[in-house]
């Protein structure tokens, strides 16, 4: 979306730039005000629009590594993405604020005028209002608006009445309109508030012209123009005198078209068409998912892709000390919350058998159900011989529970402790879990959790792996493995993941970078609804031809294609794709 609207705000900059260049002293009024009408409609169109074109040929020795990720869209995972503060959201609120108040303003201006107190009439087919204000002349629409000071012996100035009727006539007002509404929609866009002044100038000179070819009296025509010059109407929505406007609509009276006048019109084609090329979104002719071939020349097809097991082993090896010696509590302390996440992510993923290997598991926490304590159970509790009493996650002395009755707690869990997880600081073989009706009251309105736990014997098959509860755990007997959470089935794109990979590859278009940057990594986002239909494709790389370039082989692989929705409990769910992207330059040289 920012390229969209960084393309807008160019063209439209471009387009008033050629005007200003050519046009803007010339007397081709008509011209003029259908161009500055066009140009602003094109600069918000031509970024939507789609040239097909040829592929170009290239040799680039580089690498791409393409891999699909799968998430779904959980209660976990928002929360995660909620940690960072989300920049954009509060962009768009501002938007649509300033938006809203702009277009409240377009109204209040639009009643404003309505509402001026004056007579009504009907004069030469026109409806005439002579209001009580000594205002200089305007119209609105279809209404002439002017002091009741101008009307004498029932006529009206033939000047003043010709120039008002022809901007009627002309519907100018509809144009100052639709500039208003652009202007309230992209108020970010500086180029919008000079287009208004253009196409209101331009408005006046047709109107000027109009009337001089009827009285031929430039002198006194210009003399009734400066008498009205001090009398500020102080309306937005209307041709308001004001003297830099009037110092050009005399310069223009008298001026006359250069000897190019007629060639200059003709020089927007080109430039329109040069425009449409330029910011127009491009595919190739060859693009075609239903047919393509995956042994194409073009380089990117040889790339090869690392599995998510591979990526999971390449974030371990920074921590293969700590995990060779099984010193697990500091390995869960010194992982990145990066490499934390991106192992979340990849985990479910991977078979059964590469799971088994991992000295870890992901679990879930599920909300702990009340569970009432006895007066017997606080008795078996305070033996500490045999267990360990955690209360609201904090260790006591199990004669502590003499201080408490039954009725103080709302749950209870009690785990059995294996014997890795059994050091002289903690002895008891059981592990008991109590909560304060205080606590479980604040802890059943929390989110589910995303843990890690790890396992008794690590990296060795077939063995026990019984996930040890750490005390952060232990109230979360209910736990279970992310990646077989209620049968969560991944959504699959029609015919695998690895035509989809294969895909990107082969149609990621690598003439578009200078060939020199080293290696370019991305990481293109993009939702899976219940529908299996693809919404809200994004890409968070540093490099803007290259998401720009990723996001476009996505959307192209995309259209028209509705996948395998993914499924939990045999339900169609929404499911987060992301597809990491690498590619390395080391030398570029483009062939036609």
């Amino acid at each position: 979306m920012e390229i969209i609207l960084l393309k807008i705000i160019i063209c439209s900059g471009v387009l008033l730039g050629l005007y200003h260049l050519f046009l803007a002293k010339e007397r081709t009024f008509t011209f003029n005000r259908f161009y500055l009408i066009f140009a602003l409609l094109f600069s918000l169109c031509i970024p939507f629009a789609t040239i097909e074109t040829k592929q170009v040929h290239e040799e680039i020795p580089s690498a791409i590594f393409v891999e699909e990720t799968v998430q779904p869209i959980t209660a976990a995972s928002t929360a995660a993405q909620q940690e960072s503060f989300d920049y954009l959201k509060v962009l768009l609120i501002i938007n649509f604020i300033v938006t809203g108040i702009l277009l409240l303003k377009i109204g209040y201006s639009i009643l404003k005028i309505k509402r001026l107190k004056g007579r009504k009439i009907d004069y030469q087919s026109r409806k005439i209002v002579l209001l009580e204000k000594d205002l200089a002349p305007f119209s609105f629409w279809d209404t002439i608006y002017l002091s009741e000071n101008y009307f004498h012996d029932s006529k009206i100035d033939d000047t003043i009445f010709l120039h008002e009727a022809i901007h009627i006539k002309q519907k100018h007002s509809a144009d100052i309109l639709f500039v208003e509404i652009v202007k309230a929609l992209f108020w970010f866009n500086p180029f919008i508030y000079f287009y208004k002044k253009a196409m209101v100038s331009n408005h006046e000179f047709i109107a000027d012209e109009s009337v001089l070819v009827q009285s031929n009296n430039v002198k006194n025509y210009q003399e009734l123009i400066l008498q009205e010059i001090l009398k500020q109407q102080n309306l937005s929505l209307i041709h308001q005198f004001n003297f830099n406007n009037t110092k050009k609509r005399f310069i223009m009276m008298t001026s006359k078209n250069s000897k190019f006048a007629k060639a200059k019109k003709f020089l927007a084609i080109p430039a329109f068409a040069a425009l449409a090329i330029v910011f127009a979104e491009k595919t190739y002719a060859k693009d075609n998912i239903e047919n393509f071939d995956t042994k194409k020349s073009n380089p990117l097809s040889q790339a090869f892709l690392n599995s998510p097991y591979e990526e999971v082993q390449k974030i371990l090896s920074k921590y293969n000390d700590l995990l060779k010696n099984r010193k697990y509590a500091e390995f869960d302390r010194t992982i990145s919350q990066e490499d934390r996440k991106t192992l979340m992510e990849f985990y479910p993923q991977l078979s059964e058998q590469e799971k088994d290997e991992l000295p870890f598991i992901f679990t879930k926490t599920k909300k702990a159900e009340r569970n009432a304590v006895s007066e017997n159970d606080l008795k078996e509790f305070s033996n500490a011989a045999k267990y360990g009493v955690w209360i609201d996650e904090n260790k006591i002395g199990n004669a502590t529970l003499k201080n408490y009755k039954a009725s103080d707690f709302s749950h209870k869990s009690i785990s059995k402790r294996y014997k890795n997880a059994i050091s002289k600081k903690n002895p008891q073989p059981f592990q008991v879990n109590l909560m304060t009706n205080a606590y479980y009251d604040k802890y059943s309105k929390e989110e589910p959790r995303t843990l890690m736990s790890f396992k008794v014997r690590a990296f060795v098959k077939g063995k026990d792996t019984i996930p040890v509860k750490r005390n952060t755990e232990a109230k979360s007997q209910q736990d279970v493995a992310f990646g077989k959470e209620a049968d969560l089935k991944p959504a699959e794109f029609p015919g695998g993941a690895n035509k989809l990979r294969n895909f990107v590859s082969a149609n990621f278009d690598g003439s578009i970078m200078k060939g020199d940057e080293g290696t370019i990594k991305t990481v293109i986002y993009f939702n899976v609804d219940e529908a299996g239909k693809v919404s809200n494709i994004n890409a968070t790389g540093e490099n803007a031809k290259f998401n720009n370039e990723a996001m476009r082989v996505i959307k192209l692989a995309n259209q028209d294609v509705t996948w395998k929705p993914a499924e939990k409990d045999g339900q169609p769910v929404k499911y987060r794709y992301q597809i990491p992207l690498v590619m390395n330059f080391e030398t570029y040289k483009k062939t036609q």
